[in-house]
């Protein structure tokens, strides 16, 4: 074997470890996007439920009052 063929094996395996480590790369990118997602819909979520306890919180604060009074 020569040393051109020495050379060119190596490479060729070094490659091959750099593609494994990219599919590993691009995994956990994909992992990294997906919770991105979940967490932008949770706080439209979150926003909603606020939204609705502080309209309930300010229509009773306004109206139980008269409706206690009678």
């Amino acid at each position: 074997m020569t040393t051109l063929e020495r050379e060119v094996g190596n490479l060729d395996a070094r490659m091959g470890a750099v593609e494994q480590e990219l599919q590993a790369i691009r995994h956990d990118v994909r992992e990294i996007r997906d919770a991105l997602v979940e967490a932008r819909g949770g706080w439209k979520v979150l926003a909603l439920v606020m939204s609705l306890s502080l309209t309930l919180g300010a229509a009773l604060g306004r109206f139980l009052p008269d409706m206690l009074r009678g």
